[in-house]
């Protein structure tokens, strides 16, 4: 997978868990900045710079963040004793 292929990836992960990318940054100890800066864009056509550690990091937030969420909606379900 390329850098774009995998950043588009992550965006729509995102998306889908309805968590805003400069948050999931920060939670995966990095700079929005630089990942809207691996971004292709018009003032940057032809971006580098992910390296693998971060997307990982990045990778597992939103495992983190998914399996949270399956969580969240698996104990609405639960019936609980009072």
């Amino acid at each position: 997978m390329d850098q774009q292929t995998t950043i588009r990836d992550i965006e729509r992960r995102a998306k889908a868990a309805r968590v805003p990318i400069a948050q999931l940054c920060r939670k995966a100890g990095i700079h929005p900045a630089t990942f809207f800066r691996w971004r292709k864009g018009p003032k940057n056509p032809d971006p580098v710079g992910a390296n693998f550690h971060s997307i990982e990091a990045l990778y597992r937030e939103l495992d983190k963040i998914e399996a949270e969420d399956a969580a969240r909606v698996a104990s609405r379900g639960k019936v609980v004793a009072a």
